[in-house]
């Protein structure tokens, strides 16, 4: 499996360079899905584009969607839907809600305020309730959560992966829960979509978005989300357009149809480029198999942990047991290192620091042990110093 992995470094021209440990920030573009990419605006540049061409990529667009469907388990593309980036996607869940007064939300502190912040502001707007669930060692376990809801509990969400530490929720079980409470369950999945595994349909998820450009290794402007077609039929449609309706191609002026499809809730023309690129790494993530995906990059996390344990002053920030890890981990660096970003990348590594004393790692499957010896090199050669 390691062979599978080392070749495909091949596609990544940036390692020659760098050994890059920061995909939680900002995943790798590989040289095909650039080419793809190229390829497709060159020819936008050369040949313009006629009407013909115009509806054709509507096609195209739903040759992704089914794309990604089978990568995280839905029924088809009907449940996807295409959006800038999973914070905009995610207000289609929070603002398509029917809250009446009294009624709650269940969060948790860890969140990602892309998740919380809009929930806050409709706790303005609408005098909702926001309920937030606390953590133990970076840890929101799903008890807490489910303490906190009632029957005036009009959703529960959580991020798949959380930013700070890395820790992974039990989505099957929250899922499961919420779903025997006919609670609709909403999940932000861009710091694990593309590198952990996703089954919506097995984990009872109702509502998933992701950003395309960590771990999805595609462009900033581009995301997506999964839609339950169950779920999809209680959601009030807040914002139109003129492609949200059944036949977009054809429809008057007057003609509202709203389809049935996720993509009532695309506004307008798709972002082309984008598309091009995710389209191929979706590919390359079904090639290459999610669960040898997530075993791959759990090892190498396995592998970071137990070399990070021989470091003097230093640990794991928030260790997790391999059942809740992920790509991410977040070390804790010992006191007056003095290291800054510009001295990492003197070096040769791309990694986030956290403040003073943490440092971001992330994994992806174009990394391998050999990244991880390359920057536990380094850091001992900053304690000698």
């Amino acid at each position: 499996m390691d062979n599978k992995f080392n070749r495909e470094r091949w596609h990544y021209p940036v390692l020659d360079r760098y050994t890059y440990l920061d995909t939680a920030t900002t995943g790798l573009i590989p040289q095909y899905a650039c080419d793809a990419m190229n390829t497709y605006l060159q020819n936008r540049t050369d040949l313009a584009m006629d009407i013909d061409d115009y509806h054709w990529q509507w096609e195209y667009a739903d040759d992704v969607r089914d794309g990604i469907a089978e990568m995280i388990g839905a029924e088809s593309g009907n449940e996807i839907a295409f959006g800038q980036n999973s914070s905009s996607l995610f207000n289609i869940f929070c603002n398509g809600l029917v809250f009446e007064k009294g009624d709650n939300v269940v969060i948790y502190e860890n969140a990602f305020p892309a998740m919380t912040y809009v929930w806050l502001n409709l706790r303005e707007q609408l005098g909702l309730e926001v309920r937030v669930a606390g953590a133990v060692n970076g840890e929101t376990a799903p008890e807490s959560l489910f303490s906190l809801a009632d029957e005036h509990t009009k959703a529960v969400t959580v991020c798949h992966v959380d930013s700070g530490n890395g820790y992974r929720h039990d989505l099957k079980t929250i899922g499961t829960w919420c779903r025997e409470h006919h609670i609709p369950f909403g999940v932000d999945a861009t710091q694990a979509c593309g590198a952990m595994q996703l089954d919506v349909k097995d984990m009872k998820i109702d509502f998933l978005t992701t950003s395309a450009y960590k771990w999805l290794q595609g462009i900033q402007g581009i995301g997506f989300a999964y839609i339950d077609k169950d779920f999809m039929k209680k959601l009030k449609q807040s914002e139109m357009g003129w492609a949200n309706v059944q036949d977009r191609i054809n429809g008057g002026p007057f003609d509202l149809v709203i389809s049935k499809k996720a993509s009532r809730f695309e506004n307008g023309g798709l972002p082309a480029i984008g598309l091009y690129g995710l389209h191929e790494t979706v590919k390359t993530y079904m090639r290459l198999g999610g669960r040898d995906i997530e075993d791959y990059i759990l090892d190498l996390t396995d592998y970071l942990y137990s070399e990070v344990q021989k470091l003097d002053g230093f640990s794991i920030f928030c260790p997790h047991q391999r059942a809740y890890r992920s790509g991410l981990v977040s070390l804790k660096l010992p006191a007056g290192l003095g290291l800054t970003e510009g001295l990492i990348r003197e070096a040769g590594i791309r990694a986030k620091l956290q403040g003073q004393d943490r440092m971001r790692v992330a994994l992806h499957y174009y990394n391998n042990t050999r990244d991880i010896d390359r920057l536990m090199e380094y850091l001992k050669s900053c304690i000698k110093k």
